[in-house]
């Protein structure tokens, strides 16, 4: 069969949801869709393309959501409530050797587990994922996983989404048991899918934490254009300590009657290595104002 370059996204983790998708007869219902990426992912592969969260209805992936539209949009699916692929390109062929012999092993293990069942397992499998279940039974979720909120210590927390998923960085939240989230960028707009202000915050209060905008604590572009050696960082940041000390004292108010408040709140911009990061400079007066040693996530 010739190729039709048509068919073929770009994107390798597409390739392989079409290759499960036409391994599971070419349509799926979208919950079932996401279970068994989901399972494959915490089964069978040692690098998954996907990351989950919890979610009401079993573990959801805004990843998986993204591509399924960006799918539908190049007209290679039908993205409604069952998924169905429109052509007969053989993905699988698509496929590295070992994600085409694990594809195999996920449809010959569940083919006949669907539906209610299927989350059932994956519940009783992966009890972190039903947190968020509203109808837990047949489940057992182990106590170490369910968290008593008012159990928690209270703690200032600071996270760079540099090098994670939206679903992994979600994760994080939710295992730390985040409360509220702090923007503390200047111009919230990332290349990175679900990062930029409006998708991020909608996502992070879809569970159910709550979502602030502090463009007042970023630093301007402009400023960080030739920074190349630590003592650019240090002189940049020094001048920025000066500034919010200066200028933005009653936001750093804010933000301690907000940590008395919510309890557990993390301060959030992109680079991974907080030395690098000017929410440091932020968390270290906080520490100081508090009495408290920040948590970098």
């Amino acid at each position: 069969m010739k190729k039709d370059k048509k068919n073929i996204p770009a994107l390798y983790r597409q390739k392989f949801i079409l290759a499960l998708l036409k391994a599971f007869g070419g349509s799926l219902k979208k919950s079932d869709f996401q279970r068994y990426l989901f399972l494959y992912n915490n089964e069978m592969s040692h690098n998954p393309l996907y990351y989950f969260i919890p979610y009401e209805y079993g573990p959801f992936s805004y990843q998986v959501y993204a591509d399924l539209n960006n799918l539908e949009r190049i007209n290679i699916i039908t993205n409604e409530n069952i998924i169905i692929l429109k052509n007969d390109y053989n993905y699988f062929d698509s496929l590295k050797p070992d994600d085409r012999h694990n594809l195999i092993k996920l449809y010959n293990k569940y083919k006949k587990i669907k539906g209610e069942d299927l989350l059932s397992y994956i519940y009783n499998t992966f009890p972190y994922y039903a947190i968020k279940n509203k109808i837990k039974n047949n489940v057992t979720i182990d106590s170490n996983v369910l968290k008593d909120e008012q159990n928690i210590t209270r703690s200032l927390f600071t996270l760079g989404y540099e090098g994670l998923t939206i679903d992994q960085y979600i994760n994080k939240l939710i295992r730390n048991a985040i409360n509220i989230v702090i923007d503390v960028r200047k111009n919230p707009i990332s290349m990175k899918y679900g990062f930029s202000k409006k998708i991020f915050g909608s996502t992070i209060k879809n569970s159910n934490i709550e979502y602030i905008h502090l463009p007042e604590l970023g630093i301007e572009s402009q400023k960080r254009k030739n920074l190349a050696t630590a003592e650019d960082y240090y002189n940049l940041f020094k001048e920025y300590e000066l500034d919010i000390i200066k200028n933005h004292n009653s936001i750093i108010k804010d933000i301690q009657g907000i940590y008395f408040q919510k309890n557990r709140l993390v301060l959030t911009c992109f680079e991974n290595e907080k030395s690098y990061c000017h929410r440091s400079v932020i968390a270290s007066i906080l520490e100081k104002k508090l009495g408290i040693e920040a948590i970098h996530l």
